[in-house]
């Protein structure tokens, strides 16, 4: 589980019920969770706010 501020690698984010997968680890700050789904809302670099499946933040990636 992952803390509220913390700033996290992932890759991919989930929108309309579809997972979408990145060659590359993007960056992002989590501002909250979704506990039934397993789910972290992140703020990525450009302030949009992505869904992202716990499976696809980085173990260990808090900095």
């Amino acid at each position: 589980m992952f803390k509220l501020g913390a700033t996290v690698h992932y890759w991919g984010v989930k929108a309309d019920g579809l997972t979408w997968l990145s060659a590359e680890a993007m960056t992002g700050r989590i501002i909250g969770r979704q506990r039934e789904e397993r789910n972290y809302k992140i703020e990525g670099q450009s302030g949009s706010v992505h869904d992202v499946p716990e499976k696809l933040i980085d173990e260990g990636s808090e900095v």
